[in-house]
Formats: structure tokens, sequence, C-alpha cells
């Protein structure tokens, strides 16, 4: 099948598509990826006996501009039609039909089709031309998936609802090893409620070529004011306001929170909701027009000072290993909100004590710059003198990776993270050891070949004015010219960026950004924003846009929750408090260039990390997307505790005082 924009190509033993290519693309990109084909049908097998076999293709036909697959199974029958509306449009409908003696109740995503977009991970070069990034929204009638080429382009590929209704999404890793950086197989779930005997439900989709999330947005509200939502911010901190307004004036439109109706003011063809939060945490606005519907998911957090606080708070009570003689003795470790203990795990350092763990340490020491609390004072002064003892040597600068000083491992993540403790130590003591103890961990890190790597959640700027504020010149000098360096080798790279230990992903761009910002800061020099201003455009293109605030500027990633979470799931982790990576990437392109455009992108996204923290002081290194995860139960926030705290620390800065 083909019309002037796609090239379909169909297997006829399966009814399945096996690819969706641009007929002008010039990477010819395969958009359909993974392991399974596209519009395959999923049920649940076996699950409370609904269905007791797989579907069989029973007919399938096609020609030119059409085709027409049957599936059925021991419960139901499925017809999808596909065709071409105009020369610019795909359309695929799904039909279900109950073809049993009984009524077919059904669960929610129980049924699904498989629409298993390329978004993984290979070579940068590859990754920009080849793959995507998918964005989800499963807006009941106003469901979604913008698919970004992972590189900037005019042909990317949006899904939008037709009829019916979207309520979840899951993954299927099925054929994948942990290894592979791919995201999965994406299956939807149509929200079919019940299907009486001889009773039918049906929903369909277009897929179109887009310029980009602007042109994107502009289609989709060009079909119906309910999918155009827009909000400053998705979380808001403290006694602000919800405030979000939607494409249509419709007097018809109904809005309600926990079945409570709110108010909506009509103007100018949009209507309007501003109302304060009833209580802390999620909120849902469910918009009715008619028959059409969809929701708003929108966060109340905390003040950040209170947040701060008891996050604080809970490290020093809870998270703080106490036994005298012992290695970890001092040290600040991975919580287990549900079995209300510490973990430990030297053999896999992912659970380790060092590593991202000194997140918690960086929190800490920013917080008593402005906090006199003798208790965390006294905790901070154990931590310190565990990482002092355990897996920094001050002599020679060596940073390593786990207790005891274990020389085995060298990751060059890590000694920048010191970099950053150091830094904070010095401005609450003032004592210019720490400063000392930068220099020789600047020193080894950039002798073991660190300015060709791309290290997270370091700010060479602040280090760099914290040396120049102690009136330590020469450090400062020598300190730039390893930043300059460094940035300039970013520079000459260009997008082809360098594996790491994910091959390509969100942070491998954001340092970057932050580097060649950075050091247009410490230079004086705005003319940094063109070398930056190519790797912002890769960076947004990883961002979110849904009405909500675990997705809203907030970057994909999926591998988080099996290396640093309690149920070690491979699937969406969103928001996971690397994201904060790219609000404070945001904020440094702000700082440089003045555009108050990426301020408001850079608050967005890290307010909506602040889900990650709970109300008492507890916290969550990931929340798991999908509704169900290879059979698993997706829609939480893992137990573990475990490294977020990066996130807290950045927003103290994007959100708060702005050093």
């Amino acid at each position: 099948m083909r019309n002037k924009t796609f090239s379909i190509d169909l297997n006829p033993e399966t009814g399945c598509v096996r690819s969706i290519v641009f007929q002008d693309d010039p990477h010819q990109m395969n958009w359909v990826g993974h392991t399974k084909e596209w519009g395959r049908p999923f049920a649940v097998v076996g699950a409370y006996l609904t269905f007791r076999k797989e579907w069989n293709l029973v007919s399938f036909e096609e020609d030119a501009e059409s085709a027409r697959s049957v599936f059925e199974n021991d419960r139901l029958r499925l017809t999808v039609t596909r065709s071409f509306p105009d020369g610019d449009r795909f359309a695929e409908s799904y039909l279900f039909e109950n073809i049993a003696a009984s009524p077919c109740f059904l669960r929610k995503g129980e049924l699904g089709i498989y629409t298993p977009v390329c978004d993984e991970y290979h070579s940068a070069a590859v990754s920009l031309a080849t793959k995507c990034n998918a964005h989800i929204w499963c807006g009941e009638s106003m469901s979604w998936v913008n698919a970004l080429r992972q590189g900037e382009t005019g042909r990317n590929l949006g899904l939008v609802l037709t009829a019916g209704s979207i309520d979840a999404y899951s993954i299927d890793r099925e054929g994948q090893t942990i290894g592979t950086a791919r995201r999965g197989n994406i299956i939807l779930h149509p929200e079919l409620v019940d299907l009486e005997a001889g009773g039918s439900a049906a929903f369909a989709w277009e897929l179109f070529a887009h310029d980009g999330v602007d042109d994107f947005r502009r289609r989709l509200a060009a079909r119906d004011g309910l999918f155009d939502i827009h909000a400053d911010f998705h979380t808001v901190v403290g006694d602000e306001p919800f405030r979000f307004d939607v494409g249509t004036d419709s007097p018809a439109l109904r809005v309600t929170c926990e079945g409570r109706e709110v108010p909506v003011t009509r103007r100018d063809g949009r209507s309007y909701v501003e109302v304060a939060p009833r209580h802390w945490g999620d909120h849902v606005f469910e918009l009715v027009d008619g028959a059409r519907r969809t929701h708003v998911r929108l966060f109340a957090a905390d003040a950040l000072e209170a947040t701060a606080t008891r996050r604080v708070r809970f490290i020093v009570e809870r998270q703080q290993f106490h036994r005298p003689g012992h290695p970890l003795d001092g040290a600040y470790l991975i919580y287990d909100n549900e079995d209300r203990r510490p973990y430990f795990n030297s053999v896999n350092s992912d659970h380790n004590a060092s590593r991202e763990r000194l997140g918690m340490g960086v929190l800490v020491a920013r917080y008593l710059q402005t906090h006199d609390d003798p208790a965390v004072r006294e905790s901070l002064r154990q931590y310190v003198a565990f990482v002092r003892r355990e897996f920094l040597d001050p002599e020679t600068g060596n940073v390593f990776d786990t207790i005891g000083r274990d020389p085995r491992r060298v990751r060059l993540y890590n000694a920048p993270w010191m970099m950053l403790f150091m830094t904070e130590l010095y401005r609450l003591t003032k004592d210019g050891e720490y400063l000392d103890i930068l220099m020789r961990v600047i020193r080894r890190y950039y002798a073991i070949g660190g300015a060709r790597f791309y290290p997270i959640a370091f700010n060479p700027e602040f280090t760099y004015r914290t040396l120049k504020e102690a009136g330590r010149d020469a450090d400062a000098e020598e300190a730039k010219g390893h930043f300059l360096e460094h940035s300039a080798n970013m520079v000459r790279t260009g997008l082809d960026y360098p594996p790491h230990e994910v091959i390509f992903e969100q942070t491998i761009v954001t340092p970057a950004v932050t580097f060649i910002c950075d050091c247009g800061l410490i230079l004086g020099d705005p003319s940094y924003c063109g070398k930056a201003r190519s790797h912002l455009a890769v960076l947004e293109r990883f961002n979110g846009c849904q009405p909500d605030y675990h997705y809203s500027g907030v970057p994909i990633r999926y591998w988080d929750d099996f290396w640093f979470g309690k149920e070690r799931l491979f699937a969406d982790t969103i928001p996971h408090y690397w994201g904060c990576l790219t609000a404070r990437s945001e904020f440094d392109y702000y700082r440089l260039s003045g555009d108050e455009s990426f301020l408001r992108r850079a608050e967005n996204c890290a307010r909506n990390c602040l889900c990650l923290f709970g109300r008492d002081g507890s916290a969550s290194c990931a929340y798991v997307n999908p509704f169900r995860v290879d059979g698993h139960r997706g829609e939480f926030f893992d137990g573990w505790a475990n490294d977020q705290d990066f996130a807290l620390y950045f927003a103290l800065t994007i959100l708060g005082d702005g050093a």
C-alpha cells in the first residue's frame, strides 16, 4: 500500500504491518521497530480465564490503496481495515466483536494493539537519522502518539485517535535482552468495558507526517479544541493555584476533579480553569464535552523549603548507617520504603554506598548553607568521614567506585560528583582544605581522560566561580583551562556523541549543553549559545508534551528502574530523577542567552520531578508509567529511595536561589 506520503508494507502471513516509511525520507526510516509487527492484536491470554488461545488470522485482503485483516480468538473477532483517506494520511480502524454466546466483560488493559515504533538507541549517527522518541498520551477520546525522530527533521510521525477511547498503554519486551537499549513494543489499550453476545465496539486512528512539536500541536488543535490543553506548570508549589486552559469555549464543557465540579471561565474561544489544590499530591481533572472526554493530571507539591527540610531529616534519621568500626559507618544508603530499612549491595554497584549516592551528601551540604541544624551538621560530619575513608583519596584525588578504596574499576561519572560535593562543602564551611581536595580531584580526573567524557550533574561554572570567590585565582585559571578544553572537545565532536553506559540517551546530550553554556558563562561570551543550540535541539526531542506532570517537559527514560529500583522492571521511568539534568541544561542556556522561554521549560521540568518526594520525607527513584510491563502491573512509584536527591538539589537552584 502506498500514497504520496506513506509506503506501507503488510505481511500477508500475519495480516500486520511490517514497515511504515515516508516516501520522501532520504534515510528510508522504518517507523516500525522491535520484535512485533504493527497492528498485531494483544490479549492477556489466560487472565481470569477470559481468553484461552492466541489470535488467529482468519482472512487477509490487500490492494494498492486498502487492506483488511480478520483475527479471532475463542471469544472475539477483530476486523482491521486500512486505507488512505487522502494523499497525506494513513488510517486504521479496529472493530472488536463478541462471537461467544455470553457477555464478555473486559478489564482495563486486557485487550490492545501493538504499535511498536522504533524507540531505541544505537550509535548517535544511526539514532539521529533512523530512530525516534515516542511520546504517548492515553487521553481517552483525545489520545495521540507523537513520535519524534531523534535528530532534527521535518518528517516525524503522528498518530491521532479518530474514534473510540484509549485509556492505557503497556510495554512488552519479548525477545529482547536486558542489555539492549530498546524501549520495547508499545501496546495501546482501547477502553472497552463490556461486549454483549453478538455486540461490538470500534476505535480508529490516523497516522500523518509533521514538522515537530509545534506543528503536531497545531494539527491536533485544528481537529478538536479538547486536544489543545495548555498549562504553564503541571506541578504547583506551596500556595500556588492550579491553572490550565483548553482550546474551546463550548458551554457544554464540564470539568470535575475528584467528583466535584470545577468552575470554568470562557473567553476568546478558550476555557480557563483556576482552582486551589484540595490536598498535597496528584489531582486528575476530567474534561467532558458531550461524547468527547479527556483529562489533565496535575500535582500539588509543598513549598520547596518544606520539601527539602523533610527530605534531609529523613536521610539523616533513616538512611544513615551507624555502626562504629564498620566500613559503612556514617554512610547514606538506599532506603526501602516498603520494608522500612536501608539497603546496601557492593556487588551490584548501582546499589552500593558510593557513586550516585553522593547526591544525598550534596543535598545535605547545600541545605546546611541556609539552615542551622546541629543534628544535620553532625550527620554530615560523619558522612564526610565515611567518604574520605572509603571511596575518596584526599591526597591523590582518586575517586573509587565502592567502599574500601577498591581500585579495580574506574568510572568517570564519579569524580565530577565528588567535585560538586567538595565545592558545596567549601561553600558551607569556608574550609580551604575542601578546595585543595577539589583541585586534586580535577587534576586526577583530567589526567585519566576526563576531557573526552560526558559527565552528568556537574556545572563547571559553579566550581570556577566558587574558586574565584575564594580568592584562589590560580586554581580557578587551572580549572578553567580544563573546562574549556573539555567543552571544545564536545564542540568538535558535534552530534556524533560517544557511547557511554547506555549507547545514546538524554544524559549523553545534557553534558554538551551544560559544558558549552557554562564555558560561555565563564568567558562572558554569549556566542557560545550558537555552539550549544544544535545539542539543545536534540535534547528537546526527548521531552514529553502531554498534559500530565509525569511527562510534560520531562525526558523519556526506560531502563533506570531495572538498574536502580527495587522492582527491577525494564520500562518507562518518567519522571526519573535524571530528568533534572534536562532542566539544568535548559536553565544554563537561559542564563547564557537570556531567553526566558528556557527558564519556564527548566522550571516546569524541575517542578515535575518533585513528585518523587513524599510528604513525610521519603522518596522514590522512579515512577514506572506503563499499565503493564512484561505482564507486571505498572503505574507506581518504585519502593526504593536511590539517587533521586540530585533532582531536589537542582530544584533548589532552578526554583530557588538560581546559583
